[in-house]
């Protein structure tokens, strides 16, 4: 599956690239050689991951993060979106330009069927007049003609503006230019601090102990995937920063292997919640790393660490004389073979709810994929605090429930708060990501604070 994504993505690249390299030699024609050099060199920075991945599959490219330094892994994953983000402009450049050629022609459409009408109608009165409209249905022909294929008048083709002409041509390396600063501004985006997202929790007035409590949130840091040790170190001292009471992190601290326990207990080991309560949900990259080592390894890792590994469960947290309940459903998906069964996503949650008393005390409920949130929005709990999505990566704004990302064919819950009939979900946009790009979508820490209702 690796192999066959990366020989598309080259064949798109192939494609892509002798685009770019005709647009810009019709813009520098005095430059051909440098182009054929600057091309040529760009397109292999592009398109060597694909290649490894079409080689080797997904440890090639593995293995290219491993031993390419960070630098310039980073800019050869900004100029790969780079290019695919100009290609999706001249698709929808191409899309628009044919519409309105379809329109174009459309108007001409119903004039031709009135002339037509015409004729049969004057031919039933008599022959000279069908002769006549026949005459006049002719010489239309051509202004019709021309409005489906403009610049082609009866007086011929008009003189072509060279000024025009030299600006227009000139400008074809304006769309690729400003595909590729968008992209590598993502690049930078990626790398900054992440942004403090708040999100208020009622609870009942008279559980005053509780109000003022801080959850601080973290998710899908994939350590080993552009996420280094000083990488962590920041992301541990900006969620310190925040002086949160307890801490949670939403899966995929890990991102494919055992080996990148080692620094992820280090982040953990780290972390200073207020009240010293850490917890955490397994997400799908847990397991993707486990089956390098057993699901036990990690989640024994992830304990000696001081997290508390829910997995559809819950637990008491007492704050002052009241309490909240903090529960966790395992990620959706199937055990593989040697891996212990898995509960289908209803029945987790009614286990991890059956652990929580129906007492008014608040319950917070972790799950990696928001997608559950389908299946427990009808059920008694107030807030559920998930990731996976990376929120889309790729962010064009928010039009009342709908986050307009790449995300968005794939489920509505993927980015930011949403609510369904007083139940909460809060989908954080992840301190990691699939590549190292984020456009309007910096990374997250959410800080839910408890408020009286």
């Amino acid at each position: 599956m690796f192999q066959l994504g990366g020989l598309v993505v080259t064949l798109v690249n192939a494609l892509l690239g002798l685009l770019v390299w005709r647009r810009l030699r019709a813009a520098f024609p005095r430059h051909g050689a440098l182009l054929d050099g600057l091309c040529a060199a760009g397109l292999l920075l592009v398109a060597h991951p694909a290649l490894l991945m079409t080689v080797a599959s997904w440890p090639g490219l593995r293995a290219l993060q491993r031993h390419v330094p960070e630098p310039v892994s980073l800019i050869a994953m900004g100029a790969q979106v780079a290019l695919l983000m100009y290609g999706l402009l001249l698709a929808i450049a191409a899309t628009a330009a044919a519409a309105v050629r379809a329109l174009r022609c459309g108007r001409t459409a119903p004039n031709a069927g009135a002339v037509m009408g015409a004729q049969v109608d004057t031919n039933a009165r008599a022959d000279s007049a069908a002769q006549a409209d026949s005459a006049a249905q002719t010489a239309n022909a051509p202004a019709a003609q021309a409005s489906c294929a403009p610049g082609e008048a009866e007086t011929g083709p008009e003189p072509v503006d060279e000024t025009r002409r030299r600006l227009v041509v000139g400008a074809s390396w304006a769309l690729p230019a400003a595909a590729v600063a968008v992209s590598m501004g993502g690049v930078l985006a990626s790398r900054q601090r992440p942004v403090v997202v708040r999100v208020a929790l009622p609870v009942r007035r008279e559980l005053t102990s509780l109000h003022g409590v801080t959850i601080a949130q973290l998710s899908d840091v994939h350590v080993g995937s552009f996420m280094d040790a000083e990488r962590l170190d920041e992301l541990r001292d900006a969620i310190n920063a925040v002086r949160a009471d307890i801490h949670v992190i939403t899966g995929d601290l890990l991102d494919h292997h055992v080996s990148q326990l080692e620094l992820s207990t280090r982040l953990l080991r780290g972390l200073r919640p207020a009240r010293g309560q850490l917890f955490f949900c397994m997400g799908n990259h847990e397991y993707i790393a486990a089956r390098s080592a057993s699901i036990p390894a990690i989640v024994k890792g992830l304990e000696e660490a001081g997290a508390q590994v829910l997995v559809d469960e819950a637990r008491e947290v007492r704050l002052g004389g009241d309490r909240l309940w903090m529960g966790a459903i395992d990620y959706p998906s199937r055990a593989r073979p040697g891996e212990p069964a898995r509960r289908p996503t209803a029945d987790g949650l009614a286990r991890a709810l059956g652990q929580m008393q129906d007492d008014g005390a608040p319950r917070v409920l972790l799950s990696h994929h928001p997608g559950t949130f389908r299946a427990a929005r009808e059920l008694p709990f107030d807030l559920m605090l998930s990731g996976h999505t990376h929120g889309g990566q790729i962010s064009l704004g928010r039009i009342g429930d709908y986050a307009l990302t790449p995300m968005l064919p794939a489920g509505l819950y993927h980015n930011g708060l949403y609510e369904h009939r007083g139940r909460r979900l809060h989908v954080n946009a992840g301190a990691g990501g699939w590549l190292p790009v984020r456009i309007n979508c910096p990374p997250e820490i959410t800080l839910v604070e408890l408020v009286p209702a």
